[in-house]
């Protein structure tokens, strides 16, 4: 699997899925009153602890589909259909999450973790893509360049929190609202593409 454009559409797909724009509104609802400190260490940990979960998803993943005796094209199939519904969601717009009401309380440093690493960032959807890209590796050495993938996955999660503030400023709730919906439509087109390879494995042609 040497080429480049796997790798890239590997990267869009597990961005767009830990949408760092989406947590922007949550981490600065929680954070509005806390002290500089707490609000820098959150910003840190929050996307380390994004890298762990998705690493252990890409790692451990296909082991546990052998385990329970579940082929990769039947989890690419799956994966790929939740990815297209994950998809819709982001397109039509979901409904106000319960953490956007959060604006005071008790903050910790164990919010970076959860809420905000899980599930809010990385949530079912990429967890379940890191899993199904991990199904498609074969080999150590791609392997490793999807943890790299992920790495950079988070490096944005981080930049995301930092560049809070001038994010929110100059883009608005309704530029993020817009730019999910546009990654909605890329993520649709990629999982019906995850669907069609895992459809592919199922179901390999025969020639007589």
């Amino acid at each position: 699997m040497d080429d480049v454009t796997f790798y890239i559409k590997a990267f869009i797909t597990l961005l767009v899925l830990v949408n760092p724009l989406e947590g922007v509104p949550v981490f600065l609802a929680a954070t509005q009153s806390a002290n500089p400190e707490l609000t820098k260490k959150i910003s840190r940990t929050a996307p380390v602890a994004i890298v762990i979960i998705l690493l252990a998803s890409l790692f451990l993943g296909s082991a546990l589909l052998k385990l329970f005796g579940i082929s990769a094209g039947a989890f690419q199939t799956g994966g790929g259909a939740i990815l297209f519904l994950i998809a819709v969601k982001m397109v039509l717009g979901p409904g106000k999450s319960s953490f956007e009401e959060m604006s005071g309380g008790a903050l910790s440093p164990s919010f970076a973790v959860v809420p905000l690493a899980i599930p809010i960032f990385a949530g079912p959807g990429a967890i379940n893509g890191a899993v199904l890209y991990g199904t498609r590796a074969h080999s150590f050495f791609e392997m490793g360049i999807l943890a790299g993938v992920i790495v950079l996955v988070g490096l944005a999660a981080y930049l995301s929190l930092r560049a809070a503030m001038p994010i929110v400023r100059y883009i608005k709730e309704t530029g993020i609202n817009i730019a999910t919906r546009v990654m909605g439509l890329i993520i649709a087109a990629i999982s019906v593409e995850m669907m069609a390879h895992g459809i592919a494995a199922m179901f390999p042609p025969r020639f007589s």
